[in-house]
């Protein structure tokens, strides 16, 4: 499936806060209440294996994740009809500004999504993840670990903003998200999603 004729109408990118399970018990999340969210912008995405970060980024935190790729225009859909507006899904990688938290700059800056091939998915609530860094495994969970499901998540987030064709959801990342520098690769794989690998560059 051609993820690119997607990413051409993306509109928004939203993200959200822990919500592997085991990701917030390292992090001492207890509430289950309603999710925290972030949106990205489209610029965010990359398909390249090389990706340029600006140089003010003095250090940045990688997350696998599975995304959910919107197929068409929903409003306040319902969970069970989630799967009829999904085109389809694939892995990314959200990275995190995480020096720039406090100015809340974490999630702007372009090339901090990159993103594999969209694929078709049967269930998905059984999704591997793995995030590898130059070699060495790095994450490792499954989506079924999600508190909130990703179907759970679009039709949380169509109740506050209409989704549309393109639109991306990161349903969340497993736990010991990495530190990365400057001339690290990343290898993003899952069985049901396909593998990804970027390289990280500074922007000139």
């Amino acid at each position: 499936m051609n993820i690119q004729a997607y990413l051409k109408e993306t509109r928004k990118i939203i993200g959200v806060g822990p919500n592997f399970k085991a990701f917030r018990a390292q992090k001492g999340i207890t509430h289950e209440e309603d999710p925290f969210l972030f949106i990205k912008s489209p610029q965010s995405l990359t398909v390249e294996t090389d990706i340029y970060l600006p140089p003010q980024l003095t250090e940045f935190i990688c997350e696998v994740e599975m995304a959910v790729i919107i197929g068409q225009e929903a409003r306040n859909i319902a969970e069970e009809d989630v799967a009829s507006i999904v085109a389809g899904y694939a892995i990314a990688n959200d990275i995190t500004a995480s020096a720039h938290f406090d100015t809340g700059r974490f999630k702007m800056f372009d090339q901090m999504t990159p993103i594999g091939q969209m694929v078709s998915l049967a269930d998905p609530h059984q999704v591997d993840l793995e995030m590898w860094v130059n070699g060495n495994l790095i994450q490792k969970d499954n989506t079924v670990n999600l508190l909130f499901s990703s179907n759970w998540l679009i039709s949380h987030i169509s109740r506050m903003t209409t989704l549309c064709k393109g639109d991306i959801i990161l349903t969340g990342t497993p736990s010991n998200p990495m530190t990365c520098q400057i001339g690290d690769v990343v290898e993003m794989k899952s069985p049901q999603l396909g593998n990804h690998h970027f390289t990280i560059q500074k922007e000139l």
